[in-house]
């Protein structure tokens, strides 16, 4: 694989990429708890695009000890990075949390992207689906690991048994979160549909992608950002669960760079 550039910018936020600004870049956004390295099939995949990997503030090597985020941290915190690398205009994946931050900056930014592509990305939750989450997020604050459990309901189980390595990978990303950090983060997205985006506004090529067996970002949710976002597509990827870009990279990849190009 081609070494990726590193470095941080003014905001002690950590970057990879490869850009030389010929082209449209294409920025990956990490879900929570996650960080750059959840991209690892994706970097070996797109090794000759012009690519940039970041870590969300509190997680992996960008700057910690944020209290109070909020979505507005996040866009700025990509408005900021994207300036610094003096990138005009960008292509963005969102991953989980990531595909929320995404739409919130779009909104806000909309003449900095040139395509948008939605991985995972909850909308409209009910009132069940939201207390599920907000019970996983009681747990946490009261010192439960919910590693094993994550892990477990982003896999299909048949995959984890054949990949230990795979389940050990995440794992250790997840065990590196100090648990206010991560709480600070995670509540940003247990309040997600809070937060209105107005999707009046897109009028971007968007691609809308989740997984067959997903069940936080379930189809229907991505169904019905399909009917809301104008210019949109949907691909439900088969047989898979909430790390589709993991488990069967090889398709997402190829689904990506298709609607890229």
């Amino acid at each position: 694989m081609n070494q990726l550039n590193t470095g941080y910018d003014k905001n002690l936020t950590y970057y990879e990429h490869n850009i030389n600004l010929n082209k449209f870049p294409t920025i990956f956004i990490h879900g929570v708890g996650l960080d750059n390295t959840m991209w690892l099939p994706q970097k070996k995949f797109f090794k000759n695009h012009e690519v940039v990997f970041y870590d969300l503030y509190n997680h992996g090597k960008s700057k910690k000890g944020y209290k109070k985020l909020n979505f507005y941290h996040f866009i700025m915190q990509l408005e900021n990075l994207i300036n610094f690398l003096n990138v005009k205009k960008c292509n963005l994946v969102g991953f989980s949390i990531g595909a929320l931050i995404a739409q919130h900056f779009t909104e806000k930014f909309q003449n900095r992207i040139n395509k948008l592509i939605l991985i995972g990305s909850v909308y409209k939750r009910t009132k069940e689906q939201i207390n599920i989450v907000k019970k996983r997020f009681q747990l946490v604050s009261k010192g439960k690991d919910i590693s094993d459990d994550s892990i477990r309901r982003w896999f299909n189980s048949d995959y984890l048994d054949k990949n230990k390595k795979v389940y050990d990978f995440f794992n250790s990303i997840l065990k590196k979160n100090n648990i206010v950090d991560f709480l600070s983060a995670y509540k940003v997205f247990v309040e997600a549909d809070n937060h209105f985006v107005n999707f009046s506004k897109f009028d971007l090529p968007t691609l809308i992608m989740t997984g067959e067996n997903e069940v936080g970002s379930t189809p229907k949710m991505s169904e019905m950002l399909n009917n809301k976002i104008k210019n949109s597509k949907i691909f439900i990827i088969p047989r898979v669960k909430h790390m589709a870009t993991y488990e069967n990279s090889d398709l997402v990849n190829k689904k990506i760079l298709k609607f890229l190009e």
